[in-house]
């Protein structure tokens, strides 16, 4: 029988399609497995568990949510920024968006990404593997789900990559 881990217990608020959004409890690992610190909120939703568990703020249950039911998660005002997203990711480029939802929901913001040399593109990034990235907005973080998304417009055109 595996042993128990004590868990960093964040509050957050969770929305899924044709749902209220929820105000819950996420937890994590006191320590993460690929860099010093805990996990943060970004690596969890990232991780390739199926389902992530949810302590709901009203109610004593806990919820086995489905990764991809989740359309965003956003930390609650307060929570320390290294809970949030590792300090390794380095933010190398950000652009103004307007996210639509397959939801429908609308979301505008930022979205902020760590790209390689010569990449510079919102749909580069958001053609890369991890399934939830962060979207700064006027409200706060939030870590959008790319299955959720239904379609990204800028603000205005990618720059284009500097040449060497």
């Amino acid at each position: 029988m595996p042993d128990f881990v004590s868990k960093i217990r964040v509050p957050v608020r969770v929305s899924r399609a044709n749902e209220p959004p929820l105000d819950a409890v996420i937890c994590l690992a006191p320590s993460a497995p690929v860099h010093s610190g805990p996990e943060t909120i970004l690596e969890r939703l990232n991780a390739p568990d199926r389902v992530v568990p949810l302590e709901p703020v009203q109610g004593d249950a806990i919820m086995l949510v489905s990764r991809h039911d989740l359309e965003w998660v956003a930390p609650r005002p307060g929570v320390d920024l290294k809970l949030i997203g590792p300090a390794t990711f380095r933010v190398t480029h950000q652009e103004r968006v307007h996210v639509r939802m397959c939801s429908g929901e609308r979301l505008e913001g930022v979205i902020q990404m760590e790209l390689p040399d010569g990449y510079n593109r919102v749909s580069d990034f958001l053609n890369e593997s991890d399934d939830f990235f962060p979207f700064a907005t006027a409200d706060g973080v939030m870590l959008v789900n790319k299955f959720a998304v239904r379609e990204v417009a800028l603000f205005e055109p990618s720059p284009l990559p500097e040449r060497r």
